[in-house]
């Protein structure tokens, strides 16, 4: 649902912890399809964009290639995205469906090694065949507080009952869609098989397929709810003509190279000496935020929004879920930033899940972006001026006294 900015919800925003509400079944949710696979957890480290983007694309992707109905109803295994106090309330309820069928394994054959992702539903049994068994999952399902539901399955749906319901195995997760599914999509180039980190490709041609697969499965199935849209358009009012910016701090350090502060200020200068509107910062650090307001010139701080009151802003290398805050509180900043993001017309960031999840709801940054990762690419400027010119954006005149005022003030 697109929802519209309402400035009176947005002088005190407040993150709601009631569970949320499930939608009565359908007694239809199964005609046609083969059973359901129920999405239960991404791997144990990830945060929000890898949980909640990364992993569920591919946990996605396979009910799609299987003909399963996916229902999404999450458990404490992530532990970055798993509230304690929030997310433990209450169960899915009671239902009944088919038990004894299990998610297989499947090999690549382009893979001479033969690394394994999750692949056929298969009987665990053959002699003892499927049947019927009572399930009930505790906890909210985590999912539902921040999206709609990825379809129409509800506990209970009547023409579910004759159907088994199937769940991830954690090695089908990570190390299967993580690194070794040829369909996973993937925020950077970590471990993976040669086959698939494909180094012989230039970065971009190797992130394109990934990012234009993930827009098609978040525009299918990831739709956030009305609130987190009210919270994304409270942080991010005016979006037309915008700029966004992804600064990653926090514990990028720690496996990736941090990208300075100093390095985005040109990218905003270009694109308010184009006509460019708004610029949009989501930022974990609490440094670049102090940077930004504090060093960087008036004509660009002037037109920055940024999500207000974030509690997960760290002031070193610690992660935002690591800092005492609430794994709600830091689940709704840092999805309310992706979604803000997805709003922008263009998009300055490095390698990061969250960048990649701005892609998956808007596609057209992914032609609209510059990736400061990118070590192959030398010209980043000059391909983002590409992009506004394309866009129909041209430099405007400027006074050359006040052009070298300010080049001499940034040099010094």
């Amino acid at each position: 649902p697109e929802v519209k900015l309402d400035p009176r919800k947005c002088k005190d925003l407040k993150i709601s912890t009631e569970p949320p509400k499930m939608k009565p079944p359908t007694h239809k949710a199964c005609e046609g399809f083969d059973g359901v696979v129920i999405i239960q957890n991404g791997d144990g480290g990830g945060a929000s964009g890898t949980i909640f983007f990364q992993f569920m694309v591919g946990m996605l992707l396979w009910a799609d290639q299987h003909n399963y109905k996916p229902w999404v109803y999450m458990n404490d295994i992530s532990k970055p995205t798993y509230d304690e106090v929030v997310h433990s309330q209450g169960s899915s309820g009671s239902f009944v469906m088919l038990e004894g069928m299990k998610i297989g394994y499947a090999r690549d054959p382009d893979d001479p090694l033969g690394y394994l992702f999750p692949g056929k539903p298969q009987l665990r049994n053959k002699k003892r065949g499927l049947a019927p068994k009572e399930f009930s999952f505790l906890g909210t399902g985590v999912w539902n507080h921040y999206f709609e539901p990825v379809s129409d399955f509800s506990p209970g749906d009547k023409s579910c009952i004759a159907k088994p319901l199937v769940e991830f195995e954690y090695d089908h997760i990570a190390p299967g869609i993580h690194s070794q599914a040829p369909w996973g999509v993937r925020a950077w180039r970590y471990w993976m098989p040669d086959h698939i980190q494909r180094r012989d490709l230039p970065v971009d041609q190797w992130f394109r397929p990934q990012r234009e697969r993930g827009a098609e499965v978040a525009r299918r199935y990831i739709r956030f709810t009305p609130e987190m849209e009210q919270r994304a358009a409270c942080a991010h009012p005016y979006p037309e003509n915008s700029l966004g910016l992804h600064i990653r701090h926090g514990d990028k350090g720690i496996e990736r190279v941090i990208i300075g502060v100093e390095k985005f200020l040109p990218f905003c200068e270009a694109f308010v000496d184009h006509g460019g509107g708004t610029i949009f910062v989501a930022t974990d650090s609490a440094k670049v935020v102090k940077t930004i307001l504090s060093k960087w010139p008036k004509r660009i701080t002037d037109r920055i929004y940024r999500a207000p009151a974030v509690k997960g802003l760290s002031q070193d290398n610690t992660a935002a879920f690591e800092l005492g805050v609430s794994h709600h509180t830091t689940n709704t900043e840092a999805l309310t930033d992706a979604l803000a993001l997805s709003k922008c017309t263009f998009l300055i960031h490095g390698v990061s899940a969250l960048s990649d999840a701005a892609m998956f709801l808007n596609p057209s940054l992914i032609d609209r972006s510059v990736d400061l990762d990118d070590e192959e690419n030398t010209s980043y400027m000059k391909d983002f001026v590409t992009i506004l010119h394309n866009s129909g954006m041209n430099r405007l005149k400027t006074n050359k006294k006040k052009k070298k005022k300010r080049v001499a003030a940034r040099e010094s």
